[in-house]
This record gives C-alpha cells, sequence and structure tokens, in this order.
C-alpha cells in the first residue's frame, strides 16, 4: 500500500489517535513526537489489529531490500519507542504484545480503518459490546450488598435478552473481577474489549433505595447518559427486576437509536417493562 493510499485515514484507540496520512500520533488532541520507523512499526499494527504482524514483515518496511541478518536490536529498539509513547508495557501490555520469535501484535480495540476479515474470524460479529460493571453498595447496610450484587446480574440477563445480534453484554464472571476495581475506564474497557460501560451504585435510607447508574463510551471516557431511580424496599426481587428493565431499555435507546416515541417502540421493550407502560 503506497502512503498516498494513507490520506486521511486515522485510526483511534483509547486516548490516542493515529493519522496514517500526516504520519503522527496524537494523545488527547496533541501531537506526541514520534520518529519514522517507529511510526511504521505502529502503522503495521493498526492495520492489522489482533493479527500477529511478524518480525520478518516490520524489517521489510523498515529496511526494504535489505539483506541484514542482526535486525533484531533495531526492531526491538523501534516498538520500545512506540510503547514509551503510548505509555505501554511489554511485561503487561495494554497495547502492543510481544510474541516470542514470531512477531509483534497490537491488542487493543481499534476505531477506524483496518483489514478486513473473513466475517467467521470477527471477534464481535459487528454488535455494540456493553459491560455491566458490579454495583457499588454505598451503604452499611448488608442486605443492600445482596441488592446491588442481584441488580448487576439482573442488568445482565435484561440487556442480553434485548437484541443479541446487535448488543452484546459481557459475561458476569468476566466483569467481576472488576468490583472495587481502581483502574480507569478506558484500561477496563480495553481489557474486556468493549464499547461501553454500565456502572451504578446503591444507597438505602429507612425503607427507600436510591441506584445512580451511568453509561460510559470507553474511547473518550464520556457520560452518554445517566439516571437515578429511587423505590421502596417492600420487594426487594420486584425493585430489581423493575429497575433492571428500565436502565435495559434506556440504554438500548440510547445505543440502538431506537425511536423514543412510545407508539413506535418495540415489541421486545414494552415487554421489558410492563409497568412503565402503565405509568405512561
Amino acid at each position: 500500500m503506497s502512503e498516498s493510499d494513507h490520506v486521511g485515514r486515522i485510526i483511534r484507540f483509547g486516548i490516542f489517535e493515529v493519522d496514517l496520512g500526516k504520519g503522527e500520533v496524537r494523545k488527547d488532541g496533541l501531537r506526541i513526537r514520534l520518529q519514522q520507523q517507529p511510526f511504521q512499526v505502529l502503522s503495521s499494527l493498526l492495520q492489522r489489529p489482533g493479527q500477529t504482524v511478524s518480525r520478518e514483515e516490520l524489517c521489510q518496511k523498515l529496511w526494504p531490500g535489505s539483506t541484514r541478518l542482526n535486525f533484531g536490536s533495531s526492531l526491538k529498539t523501534a516498538v520500545n519507542k512506540v510503547r514509551q509513547v503510548l505509555g505501554d508495557s511489554g511485561r503487561v501490555p495494554r497495547y502492543v504484545e510481544t510474541l516470542s520469535r514470531r512477531g509483534y501484535r497490537f491488542i487493543a480495540p481499534v476505531e477506524g480503518p483496518r483489514q478486513a476479515l473473513p466475517s467467521a474470524q470477527e471477534p464481535n460479529g459487528g454488535r455494540i459490546r456493553v459491560a455491566v460493571l458490579p454495583f457499588e453498595n454505598l451503604s452499611t447496610d448488608a442486605q443492600l450488598e445482596s441488592f446491588s450484587e442481584g441488580i448487576t446480574e439482573e442488568l445482565i440477563t435484561q440487556i442480553g435478552r434485548l437484541y443479541p445480534k446487535q448488543l452484546g453484554v459481557i459475561a458476569r464472571t468476566s466483569a467481576l473481577k472488576y468490583k472495587h476495581s481502581e483502574k480507569h475506564v478506558d484500561r477496563i474497557g480495553q481489557e474486556l474489549g468493549v464499547d461501553y460501560i454500565l456502572e451504578g451504585s446503591a444507597r438505602s435510607a429507612a425503607d427507600r433505595v436510591r441506584v445512580n447508574v451511568q453509561l460510559i463510551q470507553v474511547k473518550d471516557e464520556t457520560y452518554l447518559w445517566a439516571e437515578t431511580y429511587e423505590r421502596d424496599l417492600k420487594d426487594i426481587l420486584a425493585v430489581q427486576s423493575g429497575i433492571a428493565r428500565r436502565i435495559a431499555r434506556s440504554m438500548a435507546v440510547q445505543l440502538l437509536a431506537i425511536d423514543k416515541n412510545p407508539s413506535q417502540t418495540d415489541d421486545r421493550l414494552l415487554l421489558l417493562a410492563p409497568e412503565d407502560a402503565k405509568r405512561s
């Protein structure tokens, strides 16, 4: 592929974007200096995310026509400069993974131009991927801890039922390890390979519970939607189910551009929230 084919092509991941035409790397919109050879390494990896790019391929790109045998140390230096710019680590990689004696692979989710893969190899199947993080109990009430765990499970179930071909939700066991985690949203999103994260908290006073929930876009850590629900705790299971249905419906409206007109709402959304229909 010639340089002219790269003009206008921008690839984004996390807080970074790479302009293949201009040969620039930007972090939060600010340009970061990266020399030509390290940039060629990054460019090669980004155009084939999730795939192994061999040492030999990179050698030919960085040193075309060369028959040199001792290119290993030079290639390693170039890769290390890429990692330095991205704040990455070879031991615990977030972006560039080393495959011993084989090559390298870009492991974070990317947005933008990429080499097409056969449909059977597409990891996401074209679906929007969401992770529901364990809801946090902000009270000292032990009963509310059980409530928080229950609403998390209920949400995963409700979201999974909505539009399975368009909306994928990460399994509870995969998201559970992030309970009380202090990792940033972008790091969690990259590790789970999701586009959006749903997080929330619960607190109680007397016989009432208040649930706060936020939908966050991983790529720029912005809040797309936030809501608060307050209910009487007369029937915990009913409250969990009712709140989860409302959250799932609101999230689907945000992510799938479903018509917000109640008269045109998809039947699946109405079935998931009968009590909402009664209120309207």
